[in-house]
């Protein structure tokens, strides 16, 4: 059996390593070849942003695995066969670390640590320390990363509230769905934490309408997709005050382009992609397992992970 490999710019001898391993301890007899535009009769495919050509020379998958949660670059690739079952990653260990994130800038936010260290650091032991009720955190997307996440903030002592395309129901937590509730979500919300994939409906979500349903001050921590809010929008409502500030890890376009104000606004973090890093052994154990699945003939669209195009993830 072939397995025809795409990665990208990502570094291919690490991840040549771990699928190695994992198909190993899955039983499977595998040749594992990084694709270089040759056709080997693959049977399927472990890519990332995989070019064109890789769908043109293998004619014969069976399914396209995605080394990551999102597929919206996979889903657009103009060469992907209409009927090709994919199925991306479902956490493989991402979560704990986006969880790490959120907790991370949440305390530098409400507890105002940014204002220490560096050359303009304040340097006052009586400085005000911040007291009172902590705020809300409204967790935007409601899978596998999504519940990490909310799970936790709750045990810092945050409230917090959670909204979903499709209602959820999660133990001490309190769940919002759809359209409708989406503006009592927003005015319910004092740090939002963004974890919704890019879809045709999240695309350009959060826009200054959005903005401006959140209470006045709000803070933003966007660690889903950058395609779900709308640039300028969200300068404007930093500008005006509408928001206190915005911690940024995804971006419309990556690398976030060195001119891109995003960089320069004084009221927005930057970060390079780095919240959810995709480990690599837990990541191919679960491509390894999901494969061994389809060869015992389980179908695609029973597996964790597989992708619906018409939601988009």
């Amino acid at each position: 059996m072939r397995i025809a490999v795409a990665l990208g710019s990502m570094k291919p001898d690490a991840w040549l390593d771990a699928l190695g391993a994992a198909f190993a301890r899955a039983g499977l007899e595998v040749d594992i070849a990084m694709f270089d535009g040759r056709a080997r009769d693959a049977r399927y495919a472990v890519v990332w942003l995989p070019p064109p050509e890789l769908f043109s020379a293998e004619k014969n998958l069976r399914a396209v695995f995605n080394v990551g949660a999102g597929v919206e670059g996979l889903l657009t690739n103009p060469a992907l066969p209409p009927a090709l079952p994919l199925l991306r990653l479902v956490d493989a260990g991402m979560a704990p670390k986006m969880a790490e994130y959120v907790c991370f800038y949440l305390a530098r936010i409400t507890r105002g640590l940014d204002r220490f260290g560096g050359p303009h650091a304040v340097r006052d032991w009586n400085v005000d320390r911040p007291r009172g009720t902590p705020p809300t955190v409204g967790v935007m997307g409601l899978g596998a990363i999504g519940k990490q996440i909310a799970h936790a903030v709750t045990v810092f002592g945050y409230p917090v509230v959670g909204w979903s395309r499709t209602g959820r129901s999660i133990a001490g937590m309190h769940c919002l769905a759809g359209e409708s509730e989406f503006s009592t979500f927003l005015g319910m919300t004092d740090v939002l934490v963004n974890v919704l994939p890019l879809t045709g409906t999240t695309r350009d979500l959060l826009d200054a309408r959005r903005f401006a349903q959140l209470p006045r001050g709000a803070h933003v921590i966007n660690i889903g997709r950058g395609g779900t809010m709308v640039d300028a929008d969200l300068i404007a409502a930093l500008d005006s005050g509408q928001l206190a500030s915005a911690t940024l890890d995804v971006f419309r376009t990556e690398p976030l382009p060195a001119e891109h104000p995003f960089w320069h606004h004084p009221r927005i973090t930057v970060t390079p992609h780095l919240s959810g890093p995709t480990p690599r052994e837990p990541a191919a154990l679960q491509i390894a397992e999901a494969i061994r699945q389809l060869e015992a003939g389980t179908p695609p669209q029973s597996l964790a992970g597989y992708v619906d195009r018409q939601r988009g993830y």
